[in-house]
């Protein structure tokens, strides 16, 4: 009989360790995991892109930076920038600069170009336009090669300024790519945007309604 109640009260103190176990293993999982949930309901709320730094968003303006100008002749007169080896976007002498800011490894990147070809001509097809506006795009993170390579392989027909240290792009927040912003002369973000534009009749319409 009392090897009997030995055995019984055994198996009954074996249960209550195992319950005992599970208890400290799940608040265990529980402090593991909270952490988690907590960092990836943040996300949830705030978009990658920003979490890197302040992006440039419509109504703020673009601190001071120097672009490296173009080799071609042909580009340094769109931009009327004559011989100066850097020129900020302040010394454009147009009413809005279309600003793009691209990866040369971005697989977006590479679906937009076509897009914005089109936008490139339907811009220098209105005469208004023509006179207000100039687009250009920069390849952060790209060298010389890398650059030319990019331009070429999708015929852009406007200036593609290299960022070879991601300087411009540090001082942009380090937004993802593509990222488009329209600027005014003096500066002023007037539209951001994270991603493809698909929809380039529409988006010429509102750059138009910018340059009244």
């Amino acid at each position: 009989m009392k090897k009997t109640q030995l055995i019984v009260l055994l198996k009954v103190d074996k249960i209550k360790a195992k319950k005992e176990e599970t208890i400290m293993f799940k608040r265990l999982l529980g402090w593991v995991i909270f952490p988690i949930w907590i960092y990836v309901l943040i996300l949830g709320f705030h978009p990658i892109s920003a979490l890197s730094g302040n992006i440039p968003v419509a109504g703020s303006y673009l601190p001071e930076f120097q672009l490296e100008a173009p080799s071609s002749e042909k580009e340094r007169a769109y931009l009327g920038i004559g011989a100066a080896e850097t020129f900020s976007i302040n010394q454009l002498n147009c009413q809005l600069v279309l600003i793009e800011i691209v990866g040369v490894y971005c697989p977006r990147c590479h679906t937009q170009m076509p897009l914005f070809n089109k936008l490139f001509y339907r811009i220098k097809r209105d005469a208004e336009m023509c006179k207000k506006s100039r687009m250009l795009a920069v390849a952060v993170g790209a060298n010389p090669i890398e650059t030319a390579y990019f331009k070429e392989r999708h015929h852009i027909p406007y200036p593609v300024i290299k960022d070879p240290e991601f300087e411009i792009h540090k001082l942009l927040g380090e937004p993802r790519t593509p990222f488009i912003m329209l600027i005014s002369r003096d500066k002023k973000v007037l539209f951001a945007h994270l991603g493809i534009i698909k929809d380039i009749d529409r988006f010429f319409l509102q750059i138009k309604k910018f340059a009244q």
